[in-house]
C-alpha cells in the first residue's frame, strides 16, 4: 500500500511537471517554425503529458496501469481546475507582473513571435526586458491565455508547480524514509510551500516557479539515484529544459545541481547510470539553450555577443544595485545574506540605508505586511527563518559530535547547495535564490537520522514546528493582503463599468491594464499624461488613473 501511495504521488507530480514543460516546449518549437500561439498548443501539450504518464504508469503499476493512471491524472486535472478558479479570482497587483510580464504574455498571444521579432523596434514599453529575458513562464501563460481569453487564469502554473514539487518531494522522501511516511508528507508540504513560491503565487513573477522547479529537480535526482528508469531521466530532462528557460540565473543553479548528482554517482561507482545522466544532461542543456531557448540565448548572442544581455556584457544593467541597502556596500555576499536573513523583514526600496537586526524567533506585526508583496527584499524566507537557521546550526553541531562521517556527507550536500546559492551575488534577496529554502530540510533529515538520540530529534521536531508556523504566517499575510487589495480594486472596476462610457485612462507604468479594462467591459480613451478632473480615480496598486464623465 505504501508503494502505491508513493508511486501514485510520483505519477501525479510527473503529470503536473510534464504538462507545464510540454506547454512551453510545444510553443517554443512552433515559434521556431514560424507558427504563432493558438489554443491548439495547450491541447498538444496535454496529449503529450497523457501519453508520457500512461507509459510511465506501466513501469510502476504493470498490473493496474489504467487504474493508477486514472487516479494520478484525475488528481492532477482536479488540481488544475481548482487552482484555475483561485488564479482567476485574483488580479496580479505586482509591479513587474503588470508591466513586462503581462505585456509579454499579451504580445505572444496576439501573434508576436519572440524568436524572429523584436518589440523594441516597435517602441513597445519595457521591450528590453520582454525581448531579451528568458521567458518560459510567460510562454506557458500565453498558451493558456490563448484558450481562456482571461489572462489572470494563466497564473495557474504557479500553483501547478507548487503542487508538482509536493508530489515529487513526497515520492523522493518516501523512498528515503520508507517507514516514516508521515514525516515525508510533512517535509514535502513544507518544501513545496517555499515562502517565495507562496508570495508570488498570485502574480506573474517567475522566481517562485524557479523555486518549485529546483525542488522538483532535486527530488528527481534523489529518485534517479535510488531507483532510476527511463521515465525519471526523461522527466529530469523536461525539468532541466523548463528551468533553464525560466531565468538566466537558472543555468548556473541547474549546472551546479547536475554536478552534485554526477559527483554522487561517481563516488558511489554507479558508472552505468552516470553515463546515461551525462548524456541526458548534455542533450537537455543543448536543446534548452539552442532550440527551446533560441530566444533569448541565441538571439542575444547573435545581436549582442552575450546570451545574458542586458544583464551581462557591455552596457550591462544591474537590476539589484538600486535596491541594495547602502550598508551592504562594505560587505561580501556571505555577510549580506547573513545580515538580511537575521534582520526585520522589509520590502524592496531604493531608499534603504541599513537593515535592522532582530533576535531570532521574534517578529513584529509590521513585518508581516511585507509578505503581502511578491518581492520581499530583507528576511524574504519568513519572519522566523533566522530562528530556523539557529536551530539548523545547533543540529549540525550535535550531529558532528555524535557521528562525524554521517555529518560530513551532509556537509557535502550543503556545499553543493551553498555553491548554487552564492554563485549569485544577490543571495541576500530571497527571490533570487529561492532554493536556499532547502537548507533546513537537509539538516532536519540529518537530525532525524539519529534514532537513538532524543535531544537532536527533539530539536529537529522543534525546527519543523517553527517552519510550519513560519509558512503559515507568510501564507496568511499574503493571501489576506491580496484579498483586501483585490476586493478594493474590483469595487473600483465595478464603479467604472457602471459609469458613462468611455472613461479617460492614463496607464502610467501598467500598460497591460488596458487588457484588464477590456476584460471587465470598460471602454476607455487613453491619454498620455495623468488626467486632471474632479472624478479622478487611481486604481489600487495598478498605476492607472481614470476619470469618468
Amino acid at each position: 500500500m505504501n508503494d502505491r501511495i508513493q508511486n501514485t504521488s510520483l505519477l501525479a507530480g510527473l503529470s503536473l511537471l510534464v504538462f507545464t514543460a510540454a506547454t512551453f516546449a510545444v510553443t517554443a518549437l512552433l515559434f521556431l517554425v514560424h507558427v504563432e500561439i493558438t489554443a491548439a498548443n495547450l491541447f498538444i501539450a496535454l496529449a503529450v503529458t497523457a501519453a508520457f504518464v500512461w507509459f510511465a504508469a506501466k513501469a510502476y503499476f504493470p498490473d493496474h496501469r489504467p487504474l493508477y493512471f486514472g487516479i494520478s491524472f484525475i488528481t492532477a486535472s482536479a488540481l488544475f481546475f481548482i487552482f484555475l478558479a483561485v488564479s482567476g479570482s485574483f488580479y496580479d497587483l505586482s509591479y513587474d507582473g503588470q508591466t513586462y510580464h503581462q505585456e509579454g504574455i499579451l504580445r505572444m498571444a496576439d501573434g508576436w513571435n519572440p524568436f524572429y521579432q523584436t518589440l523594441g523596434e516597435q517602441g513597445v514599453p519595457y521591450a528590453i526586458w520582454i525581448d531579451h529575458y528568458a521567458k518560459a513562464g510567460e510562454t506557458t501563460a500565453a498558451a493558456l491565455y490563448a484558450v481562456t481569453g482571461h489572462i489572470e487564469l494563466s497564473k495557474v502554473f504557479n500553483f501547478l508547480l507548487i503542487a508538482g514539487s509536493f508530489f515529487l518531494s513526497f515520492a523522493a522522501l518516501a523512498a528515503c524514509l520508507p517507514k516514516k511516511r508521515g514525516l515525508a508528507a510533512i517535509f514535502a508540504l513544507l518544501l513545496a510551500c517555499n515562502p517565495v513560491s507562496i508570495y508570488q503565487s498570485l502574480s506573474f513573477y517567475v522566481d517562485g516557479q524557479l523555486g518549485s522547479l529546483l525542488i522538483c529537480l532535486v527530488a528527481l535526482s534523489v529518485l534517479i539515484y535510488i531507483r532510476y528508469n527511463h521515465y525519471l531521466i526523461a522527466a529530469y530532462s523536461f525539468c532541466m529544459m523548463l528551468t533553464i528557460n525560466n531565468k538566466f540565473t537558472a543555468i548556473a543553479y541547474v549546472g551546479i545541481m547536475c554536478i552534485g548528482l554526477v559527483a554522487a554517482l561517481y563516488i558511489t561507482q554507479k558508472h552505468g547510470l552516470l553515463k546515461k545522466m551525462l548524456i541526458a544532461m548534455t542533450a537537455s542543456t543543448i536543446i534548452a539553450v539552442a532550440i527551446l531557448g533560441f530566444n533569448p540565448y541565441v538571439t542575444n548572442t547573435m545581436k549582442y555577443h552575450n546570451p545574458f544581455y542586458p544583464l551581462a556584457g557591455e552596457d550591462a544593467k544591474d537590476v539589484v544595485a538600486a535596491f541594495t541597502p547602502t550598508s551592504f556596500m562594505t560587505m561580501n555576499r556571505f555577510e549580506e545574506a547573513a545580515v538580511s536573513y537575521f534582520s526585520q523583514s522589509e520590502g524592496n526600496s531604493t531608499k534603504r540605508d541599513a537593515t535592522t537586526l532582530k533576535l531570532p524567533f521574534t517578529f513584529s506585526m509590521e513585518e508581516l505586511k511585507y509578505y503581502g508583496i511578491p518581492d520581499t527584499a530583507i528576511g524574504g524566507f519568513g519572519p522566523l527563518f533566522s530562528g530556523v537557521l539557529v536551530l539548523s546550526l545547533l543540529i549540525l553541531i550535535m550531529a558532528f559530535l555524535f557521528n562525524i562521517p554521517r555529518t560530513v556527507v551532509v556537509l557535502g550536500l550543503l556545499v553543493i547547495l551553498f555553491a548554487s546559492v552564492f554563485i549569485n551575488y544577490a543571495a541576500w534577496w530571497a527571490r533570487y535564490v529561492p532554493h536556499l529554502w532547502l537548507l533546513p530540510f537537509i539538516i532536519a533529515l540529518l537530525g532525524f537520522s539519529f534514532e537513538e538520540r532524543k535531544v537532536i530529534r527533539g530539536v529537529s521536531w522543534l525546527m519543523v514546528a517553527v517552519l510550519f508556523v513560519n509558512v503559515a504566517m507568510v501564507s496568511y499575510s499574503y493571501f489576506d493582503l491580496q484579498s483586501e487589495s483585490n476586493k478594493a480594486l474590483k469595487g473600483q472596476l465595478q464603479a467604472l463599468k457602471q459609469a458613462a462610457q468611455p472613461v479617460t485612462a492614463h496607464f502610467s507604468y501598467a500598460f497591460s491594464n488596458k487588457n484588464r479594462l477590456k476584460e471587465y467591459g470598460i471602454e476607455y480613451t487613453e491619454v498620455k499624461e495623468e488626467p486632471k478632473c474632479d472624478t479622478k480615480m487611481e486604481l489600487i496598486d495598478s498605476g492607472t488613473f481614470v476619470c469618468t464623465r
